[in-house]
């Protein structure tokens, strides 16, 4: 039985020894092109899922916007996807983006939220 567990472990190791080269797609995205494509998807999401969104208008807030506005199909995205999973450090600096980019939005929302608000009160007063 130890045989067995040692032969599995051995062969588990040599088949996660990281050798596979990972093949980027036929129509690779670049990461900038990925990270905006990740965003968008990242913005629609959340204001599909709000509260505040007419439901009327929930119809535009699909995944062919998304191909559309890239020019993109969803063959295409999720050959990338799986590319830039395979690619963590890539992936990660996307991300980190990502992160930057939803801190800006939430900072520069903070903003114009106070300036209303400052606004008003100088009207009441």
């Amino acid at each position: 039985m130890r045989k067995y567990i040692l032969f599995f472990l051995i062969i588990s190791c040599l088949a996660c020894d990281g050798s596979t080269p990972v093949e980027p797609p036929d129509e690779k995205i670049t990461t900038e092109m990925m990270e905006d494509v990740f965003y968008d998807i990242m913005l629609m999401k959340a204001i599909k899922n709000s509260n505040y969104v007419d439901p009327a208008h929930k119809e535009y807030f699909t995944d062919q916007y998304i191909y559309e506005k890239y020019g993109i199909d969803s063959l295409q995205l999720a050959q990338n996807q799986t590319y830039y999973a395979q690619k963590p450090k890539l992936l990660k600096k996307i991300f980190e983006n990502l992160e930057i980019r939803s801190k800006q939005m939430e900072d520069s929302i903070d903003t114009i939220m106070k300036r209303k608000e400052r606004l008003k009160e100088e009207e009441l007063d």
